[in-house]
Parts: structure tokens; sequence; C-alpha cells
């Protein structure tokens, strides 16, 4: 009599998880290498946390040199466990600097290398039967052609009117046709922070169910709260990440030459990242007191956020910056210039202060200056708690942020099971 069922019968009748999910992640890096970024984070965190029912296959380049490209090779990263499919052989020395030309970018190349690997890339995911999480909306042409689900997230790239240190300056309608092909075709379409929501639900009012914000978070199994330096003298500052030009260097190095005047015990600034500051005229009055520390893994930025003070931000544009996170996240305040979403982890004088942005750029940078010297006299004063900084970040943790996306791919698996054995019947 099965004809006879209804569909809410069939349905309970059918067992419809799959035994192991699988999840595709496509981005134009490799796991193993030194880039350092919000993006680059988001990935190592993914295969570092993602479920023990879940098999992962990353998509993405070869910065070593030594493998195959085209050919599948299971990698163990932070002692889990992933199937890497190489298909661009990219330095990480080339992936340092924002390119200048479509011929030399990293993005240009990998989308050419998506096409020459196009066969090998559909076999694989299609026999996985995965959906796809993407990082750039410039790849969710791939998905779509192989008809198969994908998660998109817009991390800011190409926001109006940002000053961005990439080939999306000069080709931003590059960006916005692939925002609104991916705004249409994906399942889900997550903003890293609520005012990119926002404006994406203004812009395409018929598509604002699937569009959701997702915070970023910082690994809090590694950066957690640290006790002060001891000693106050040199105050350190410390910032890591790229250094975009919407960053503004300028002021933040700027800000630096400032607090070195007013602080008698003399000041450090410490940059973790792997960008050439000397193209900024700026950075020659502080270069004499900056320690440049390179890339370091995760463990080794706790570590040198933890023998800093406090951090700084100056952008003009953001997320919801990771380095800001981590630095809360070691217990050590930050001194950053407004940005809406920072309202939520800076809160003056608890753990830092926001800065409002006005005036001209000499105005903020004393501002700036300013503040750090509040903040290093409140560490003295012992009114600055490492314990009580670190709780500012309590919701932006990889549970509750990362695992919404775990939950998102298992949902969309769990849906087409069903419907393909509901269409059996």
């Amino acid at each position: 009599m099965i004809s006879t069922l209804t569909l809410a019968q069939r349905a309970r009748n059918i067992s419809h998880a799959p035994q192991r999910y699988q999840i595709c992640l496509i981005h134009p890096f490799d796991p193993r290498g030194e880039k350092v970024g919000g993006l680059e984070t988001y990935i190592r965190d993914f295969i570092t946390f993602h479920p023990a029912d879940t098999d992962l296959l990353f998509i993405g380049v070869d910065s070593s040199g030594d493998l195959k490209l085209g050919e599948i090779t299971q990698l163990t990263f932070r002692g889990r466990t992933f199937d890497f499919l190489p298909i661009l052989h990219y330095s990480d020395k080339d992936a340092r600097e924002a390119a200048r030309t479509v011929r030399s970018s990293l993005t240009g190349q990998f989308f050419v290398a998506l096409l020459r690997h196009f066969g090998t890339i559909a076999r694989e995911v299609r026999n996985r039967r995965c959906s796809i999480d993407l990082r750039r909306v410039e790849f969710s042409w791939l998905p779509t052609i192989l008809r198969l689900p994908f998660i998109q997230m817009l991390h800011g790239e190409g926001a109006p009117k940002m000053q961005m240190d990439s080939l999306l300056r000069k080709y931003s309608f590059v960006h916005d046709v692939g925002e609104r092909f991916a705004v249409a075709m994906s399942e889900k379409f997550l903003c890293v922070n609520p005012f990119i929501t926002e404006r994406l639900k203004k812009t395409y009012p018929a598509r604002q169910e699937k569009i959701d914000t997702l915070w970023t978070w910082v690994n809090t199994d590694i950066f957690k709260p640290q006790p002060m330096p001891a000693g106050a003298s040199p105050f350190r500052i410390v910032f890591a990440g790229r250094l975009d030009e919407f960053k503004d260097p300028p002021l933040m190095f700027k800000a630096i030459k400032q607090l070195r005047a007013r602080l008698p015990g003399g000041v450090e600034f410490h940059y973790i990242g792997t960008s050439d500051p000397h193209r900024f005229v700026e950075f020659a009055d502080i270069e004499d007191i900056t320690v440049r520390h390179g890339f370091k893994d995760a463990a080794g930025m706790a570590a040198t956020l933890a023998s800093a003070h406090a951090g700084i931000l100056t952008s003009e544009f953001e997320g919801m910056p990771r380095c800001v996170l981590e630095i809360l996240a070691v217990g050590r305040p930050v001194v950053a210039v407004h940005l809406p979403q920072l309202e939520p982890v800076i809160h003056d004088g608890v753990s830092g202060f926001l800065v409002p942005r006005q005036g001209s750029q000499d105005d903020m940078a004393i501002a700036v200056a300013e503040r750090f010297v509040d903040v290093r006299d409140a560490i003295e004063a012992e009114r600055l708690q490492p314990e009580v900084i670190a709780e500012s970040i309590a919701d932006f943790t990889p549970n509750t942020q990362l695992a919404r996306v775990y939950r998102y791919h298992k949902e969309i698996q769990n849906e087409r099971a069903f419907t393909a054995a509901a269409a059996s019947y």
C-alpha cells in the first residue's frame, strides 16, 4: 500500500541523514603556509573544529611546491585530517603583497586553475556529494555549474568607497557581479558583520531570508587570558595582519610616534605579519622602535600578543577584525579608531578605548596616543585585568559562531538526502 501513503508518512519512514557529511572548501590558500588573515584563519579553524561525522575536501593552493597538482593528498593539520586537492603552485612570498595586474594576481590564477582542473574537481565533489563552502563570490559559478548547493560568505571586500589594497579597487565590477550571482544562487549568504548584512538585504530584498550575519570568532583553546608583562617599560603595542591601505598604516605609525613623545619609559611597536611597512613614509619615524615578527602560527601569535601591553587598530573598514578578538582573548586592551562593529567588544576603560573618527589624521593620531597613555596608567594601577578583558569576546568563539556553518551544511545535506529518498517512492 505504499502508493497510498501521504508525503508526511513517507517522510517518517525515511532515514535521511547521511552516514557521513561531506563538505568541500574552495579557496586560493594553503593551510600549511605562512599567509595570515581573517580568511586564512577561517579555513584553518574550519579544519580544526570540523565535526567528527564530517569529511573535508579542500581545493586550494600548494605554496611550497611539494605536491602534484590535480591529485588528492591526505594531510593532517592540528591533529585533524582532511583531503587536499591543490590546483595551483603559488608561493607565500608572491602572496604577501597585493597584486597589481590580473595576470599576476592569486585570484586570477586560481580562477584559471579551476577551469584547467574542472574535470577532476567535478568528479570528486559529485562522487562525494559535497555541499560547498565559499569565501569568495568570484568562484560561485563553480558549484552552480555542478548543480551543487553552496554556502557563501562575504568578508567585506568590495564594500563601496573603501580603499582596498588589491585589484578589487580597480575591478570592483567583477566583485559586484559575483556578489549578485552568489546571493541569487547560494543556499545561505553569510556576512561578517550586521552592517554588511543590512546593506545586502536592502540591495536584494527578494533574497533577504537567506542573508544573515556570521561573526568572526577566536580560538579560545589557543588565545586565553595571560598575566600582564612584568614591568611597564617599554610600553609594547602590537598589531597583527596585512598592511592593506584601508587599515590606514600611516595613521597607525603616526599614533605610535605621538605616543613615543608622551611616554618617558619608551614605546615598542610589535608587528606580526609579512607586509613591508617601508612603503609607507611614516614608518621611518618609528622604525627604530619596531620589532617585526613576520609570520606566526596561532600558538606563536598568542605568545607574542601576550608579551605586549595593548593592541592597536586604525582601519577605515573591517568585517569583525580577528586580530582584535585575539588580542582581547589573551587579556590585552585595544585602542581602536571607531568602527560600529567594535562596540560589542571594546568597552571604554574596560577592554580598551574607541577613538571617535573625527578631525584630521594628525588629530586622530594624537587622540589615539592619549588613549594609550590612559591604558598604560590603568595597567599600572591594576584597573585593567586580563580575565575581565577576555570576557568581552565570550560570544565570539567557534562554539557560538563556526558551529552554525557546520549545522547549515548538515541541514542542506539532510534535505537533499530526504528529497532523493522521497523521490524513489
